[in-house]
């Protein structure tokens, strides 16, 4: 039986968060960048030609008085999960889909209301006077058509969903990261750039071509487009099983209204809920994070969940007590004051349950474990022991972010912690080292001499003579036997404090061994040794 599902959206959401949060008025122009371009615009910033995709400059050019905003992903989940709070005492069910979207199933409005348009219209009205902001409704079979059909308020009646996602424009598959987490943003909008290219300008189009085609040209993110475009629906909402409540308790002991100890907490928690759930041969596509306070009182909320991760637990986690703790609190700058109610929690008290279920466990495609099944508990609560001993920083996970040097595009972080990148990895990084890259990454001071024994000089135009040895302490000395051509990279020469000249070079030598070095400030210095 098809499951109709009402899908709830802010227009233009990261906009009006970030106008919220730097307490702007509905009047001001607000553009959220992201990599140099616009991700989001709200209506006074598009009334003066401001569009996504567009550039900071170009941006300027049209709107001298255009405020700018970087993309905050946490913030907007951070102020929407406060604002749900409305939800709360309107519908039984809804799912936050991302920020800015919730999901509501159609049959829980029955209870109450004799038909869906009748439902509707009393909980926008009520979202609305809640809030203040705009929703758009729209309803459909599946949660990709009732998302699509949020953004022009349309009602598809059942039964005709796959047609009118037929007559949607192939663009409109850039929506679908917000129901799969698993799916790049970036990515979609390059399939979405060949499909246009290749002639596809719709939906349909696309879900008319042979699947064993689109499989081989676009691997498996063309098959799960394809497969949303047939109107086929959403894994995580097709065929669950419910054959056990998997819930997971974790009590703390002080209470506490720090988010930073519970996202702590929650992370273990998760990983104990997952292990349970990869022991039934099944996976968990919905969480439901219920927080209980010393005073009794609760909050539960149920979120999508594409991939079993505790990182990502724990942020969803972290966000629900910020918005529930700042919405009962006296004092919240973020929401409306008059709907605060008077009997906020007290400066002394705090969270003393966590309870996360797996409100929603699917079949995977085959019954698979990872390869840290068997061990993952113990090395969890080891890794745990050494973080207590020696501090969090003494556990690192390797990571990607951006930059031009192997060294710079290293990413540290505290095992169980959220990454966070100090430079946009999908940001253009003019200079960086092409593929491939070095397997190993270091920065020794070397000699880089010709075959007079004296060291290589490096300008603008290049190397002063060919290099012939490569002495690396403790190593010894490498007879070179080709060398690639030397390029200049020059970044931040508008601040003289932060400016850094720099000359790279890969270089073969005669065993072998391939190795990337750099020269900076009169010194050369090894940066990396190819495989």
């Amino acid at each position: 039986m098809t499951q109709r599902l009402l899908a709830l959206i802010v227009p233009d959401w990261p906009a009006l968060a970030a106008a919220i949060d730097a307490d702007l008025s509905a009047t001001d122009p607000v553009a959220v960048m992201r990599a140099n371009r616009v991700v989001s615009a709200n209506a006074p910033a598009r009334a003066l030609g401001i569009s996504r995709n567009m550039v900071t400059r170009a941006a300027r050019s049209r709107c001298p008085g255009l405020v700018l905003a970087a993309w905050d992903p946490e913030g907007e989940a951070r102020l929407f999960v406060a604002a749900t709070q409305a939800l709360d005492t309107a519908v039984a069910r809804f799912t936050v889909l991302g920020p800015g979207a919730v999901s509501v199933p159609a049959d829980s409005l029955q209870h109450v209301h004799t038909d869906e348009a009748s439902a509707v219209e009393h909980l926008l009205a009520r979202l609305t006077e809640s809030t203040g902001w705009e929703f758009l409704p729209g309803i459909a079979d599946t949660p990709f058509a009732a998302l699509l059909a949020a953004r022009t308020s349309t009602r598809v009646e059942a039964g005709r969903t796959p047609k009118f996602l037929a007559a949607q424009p192939v663009h409109a598959l850039e929506a679908a990261d917000l129901l799969d987490e698993t799916l790049d943003p970036e990515d979609l909008r390059d399939l979405v750039s060949v499909l246009t290219r290749l002639g596809l300008r719709t939906l349909g189009d696309l879900a008319l071509l042979d699947p064993a085609d689109v499989g081989t040209r676009f691997g498996q993110l063309g098959m799960r487009a394809r497969e949303l475009a047939r109107g086929l629906g959403h894994r995580g909402l097709r065929d669950h099983t419910r054959e056990a409540d998997l819930s997971v308790e974790a009590p703390l002991e002080p209470p506490t209204p720090r988010t930073d100890v519970l996202a702590f907490r929650a992370r273990s928690a998760a990983a104990e809920l997952f292990a349970a759930v990869r022991r039934r041969a099944l996976a968990c596509t919905q969480v439901t994070i219920r927080l209980t306070a010393t005073s009794g009182e609760h909050h539960e909320r149920t979120w999508r969940l594409e991939d079993m991760d505790d990182n990502r637990v724990a942020d969803r986690v972290r966000w629900q007590a910020e918005g529930w703790l700042s919405s009962r609190s006296p004092r919240n700058p973020r929401t409306n004051p008059s709907s605060a109610p008077e009997d906020g929690l007290g400066v002394d008290e705090g969270i003393a349950l966590l309870t996360l279920t797996a409100a929603e466990l699917a079949a995977p495609l085959e019954t698979q474990r990872s390869l840290l099944d068997g061990s993952s508990g113990d090395v969890s609560h080891s890794l745990e022991r050494v973080q207590g001993l020696f501090g969090p920083d003494s556990v690192l996970v390797p990571g990607l972010q951006g930059g031009r040097d192997p060294g710079e595009t290293t990413l540290w972080t505290p095992w169980q912690q959220t990454p966070r990148a100090e430079r946009d990895p999908k940001a253009p990084w003019p200079g960086a080292i092409p593929a491939p890259h070095p397997v190993r990454v270091l920065d020794t001071p070397i000699e880089l001499l010709d075959e007079s024994g004296g060291t290589v000089s490096a300008r603008p135009a290049g190397l002063d003579r060919p290099p012939a040895l490569l002495r690396i302490p403790g190593s010894g000395a490498r007879r070179i036997v080709d060398h690639s051509s030397a390029w200049p990279v020059d970044t931040g020469w508008w601040d003289p404090a932060v400016r850094q000249y720099r000359v790279r070079l890969q270089v073969l030598a005669d065993d072998g061994a391939a190795f990337l070095v750099c020269k900076e400030a009169g010194r050369w210095r090894l940066l990396g040794e190819y495989a």
